[in-house]
């Protein structure tokens, strides 16, 4: 935590100060204050509280809504602001907001239910379960359930915004298979985000179970763990209760569905987070019955993939160490709209949560989140999770300098594709396109990565205006392998595209 500067505070500074106080007192008074419990020290968040007020009275965030779970009960739990400013609903911990990410533990939690039923096994080939929509590409057949949710697939990632105004229809699941459903990297190397792999999953489990994604997920983790304010995206009948979603320009986004749901669209609010929690650090005092035993639970939280540092993936989680090299699970969430924050602290049986409805939010969030936890460990520091090694200017050699030339697939798009690299200028060229220059060109452990501009002719990526590319390839003795993303963002809007390059070194 940050401590007090000591010293002698003038008259004006003092006034101000109590002005200032003043101020946030009244702000939290008219501020929509639920459920908050305090067993041991009444003042213990209070310093957070006049946080969140002041950010929103700033408007720097426009609904908040918090909890902290400790020795198995929820110690404090309060919404803040607007749920739904258009609307005069007021933020509450039963406020339903959307999640984003922090929808795929739920994703694999109920994967792991499907396990502990004997339908499938985490660790064996996704391919077996797929069937026609098999993965493809080198080592797909070797792929299990368990590196999908873990992001060691080798799948690209994926982001796409579909309005439910009816202009433009989500895809299918097995659409999305089928135009994105190649490995850029052979499994269980490299890490690589993947959307997509969580597309994959709900396939699995609804092929299993023959029920839709949506009402599979409610009838086998919502309502048995109790979770009363969760609802799945394509359950739109509460979206008349949840937070609205709004962008760093504070403007009201028109509500939307993914092309991946199981990745990133499930609805709870702070206190049914906060239950999920619970369960997770096998407490006994969720409002429902826990789903899982405590075998099953390692198994979710178990690493599957390291990262440079003390973080690893697990299965829908990502762990690490906090101060003094306490474990941590943590999962967050980020797209338009969207800022949420969960980290467990399995030793303290301790979990704190944040959860706001603004695309800009995500620092706002991971702050107020490390000062929860440092009110309960005073030395808490914000753990190590990152699974990308650090990236280095590259320095041409002659491992990678020349020309390299191959294709580009995925998603409808077949084409040629040109990288030059040189000792003062590196370029890339698609078909018959101009070369554009290359920027940004890091080595990243094993992998190249930079930056440039161009048009992939694909239908999503064409509809998304998506030019900004994004290349991360490996090495290997002649070749250079891996994933391009075409994107493009703005207020309230994102889409990230993915495409697979396979390039062998021109004699």
């Amino acid at each position: 935590m940050e401590r007090p500067i000591r010293g002698k505070m003038s008259k004006r500074s003092s006034v101000c100060k109590v002005r200032e106080r003043r101020t946030v007192l009244r702000a939290l008074s008219v501020l929509p204050l639920a459920t908050a419990c305090f067993p041991t020290e009444p003042d213990l968040f209070h310093p957070i509280r006049e946080e969140i007020a002041k950010a929103i009275l700033s408007g720097k965030a426009t609904g908040v809504a918090v909890a902290v779970v400790h020795r198995g009960r929820i110690i404090w739990e309060e919404g803040f602001g607007w749920a739904n400013r258009e609307a005069g609903l007021r933020a509450t911990p039963h406020t339903p907001f959307s999640l984003a990410s922090i929808s795929k533990p739920f994703t694999t939690t109920l994967l792991t239910v499907l396990a502990a039923d004997g339908r499938l096994s985490l660790d064996e080939a996704a391919n077996a379960y797929l069937g026609d929509l098999s993965l493809r590409g080198v080592g797909a057949d070797n792929v299990t359930i368990r590196e999908l949710g873990a992001h060691a697939s080798g799948l690209p990632s994926l982001f796409e915004m579909y309005p439910t105004d009816g202009s433009l229809s989500p895809p299918t699941p097995d659409a999305i298979l089928r135009a994105y459903g190649t490995l850029a990297y052979p499994a269980g190397q490299i890490y690589e985000y993947s959307n997509i792999g969580y597309a994959a999953i709900g396939v699995i489990a609804s092929r299993l179970t023959k029920m839709d994604f949506g009402r599979l997920i409610t009838s086998r983790l919502l309502m048995p763990l109790g979770l009363r304010d969760s609802f799945f995206a394509t359950d739109a009948s509460h979206l008349n209760r949840a937070a609205a979603r709004y962008d760093e320009m504070k403007q009201s986004i028109p509500y939307y569905t993914t092309a991946t749901p199981p990745s990133g669209e499930l609805y709870a609010s702070a206190h049914d987070l906060a239950q999920f929690a619970l369960f997770n650090l096998k407490g006994h005092t969720i409002a429902g019955r826990p789903v899982l035993d405590e075998h099953w639970l390692d198994e979710l939280h178990k690493p599957v993939l390291r990262g440079p540092a003390a973080g690893a993936t697990t299965f829908g989680w990502f762990s690490g160490r906090g101060a003094a090299g306490i474990p941590v699970l943590f999962k967050d969430g980020g797209q338009p709209g969207v800022s949420t924050v969960l980290y467990l602290v399995p030793s303290e049986s301790l979990a704190c949560l944040v959860l706001t409805n603004r695309s800009d939010n995500g620092d706002l969030a991971q702050i107020l989140v490390d000062r929860m936890i440092a009110a309960v460990i005073p030395s808490w520091t914000t753990p190590d999770t990152r699974m990308d090694p650090p990236g280095t200017p590259f320095v041409p050699t002659s491992d990678y300098l020349g020309q390299w030339t191959g294709r580009l697939s995925g998603g409808g798009a077949d084409m040629r594709v040109r990288l030059n690299l040189d000792a003062e200028s590196s370029t890339l060229s698609l078909d018959e396109a101009p070369a554009q220059a290359v920027t940004d060109l890091q080595l990243a452990g094993s992998a190249l990565t930079g930056k440039t501009i161009g048009r992939i002719n694909a239908p999503d990526a064409i509809r998304a205006a998506a030019t900004l590319l994004r290349f991360k390839l490996l090495r290997e003795t002649r070749s250079l392998d891996g994933r391009l993303l075409a994107s493009a963002s703005g207020p309230g809007r994102l889409a990230t595209i993915p495409f697979v390059i396979r390039l062998a070194r021109t004699p």
